[in-house]
């Protein structure tokens, strides 16, 4: 079963639960204490305790359904293995599962923030948080808007590795080849001309 990219990578799903009605501030303290302190704290218990309960809001406040809350891709799963099995035989079990659970609960938690909030409101609050640093020469605005496209163009880089894959599959290429990287560079070439005629007709491919 194929993971949900979108998913995966936090894109926003209009609702009316709890968490899409709370104050962005309040998501972004539940991401420094569930998914920021158990790498502080560094107890296996509280590592896990925190996962439990960023799976816990991702259901019941933000009300994801259980494949968007718990999906993160085959790969981050075998990473997660991997990471696992190294601590159990080469240091303790107890640090494997500080640092798995400590990054699944990051990650999900995460979801609270980009699943339920607005982009606009999302990109606003980084302009907020970025604010106070404009004596220092800082440009909230072209800081949100660096974040919102890379935001955009993450998940189309993997959807279009996909779709090469895909239709490579279907004509009967089954391994990698280096034909598969034209479609995938083309794409990659037209998405950043689209980009930047965007900007450029916002008045914000120019320098200043």
């Amino acid at each position: 079963m194929k993971a949900d990219i979108s998913a995966f990578l936090g894109g926003y799903r209009p609702g009316h639960s709890l968490a899409h009605r709370m104050p962005v501030w309040s998501k972004y303290l539940l991401v420094l204490v569930v998914g920021v302190t158990p790498f502080f704290v560094k107890q296996w218990w509280f590592s896990s305790g925190c996962l439990i309960m960023a799976v816990g809001i991702d259901l019941v406040v933000a009300r994801m359904p259980a494949r968007t809350a718990l999906s993160i891709g085959v790969p981050l799963w075998i990473a997660n293995v991997l990471i696992l099995a190294y601590h159990c035989f080469f240091t303790t079990w107890q640090r494997g599962v500080i640092y798995v659970a400590g990054l699944l609960a990051c990650l999900y938690i995460a979801r609270l923030v980009t699943c339920t909030t607005d982009p606009g409101a999302l990109m606003d609050a980084i302009v907020a948080m970025v604010g106070p640093l404009r004596p220092l020469g800082a440009k909230p605005e072209k800081f949100a808007l660096t974040l919102a496209l890379m935001w955009t163009t993450i998940p189309y880089l993997i959807g279009s590795v996909g779709q090469v894959r895909e239709a490579a599959r279907a004509r009967g290429l089954r391994h990698s080849s280096w034909r598969f990287l034209i479609p995938m560079f083309v794409g990659a070439v037209g998405h950043a001309l689209e980009m930047g005629e965007a900007l450029k007709a916002r008045g914000l491919g120019d320098d200043e």
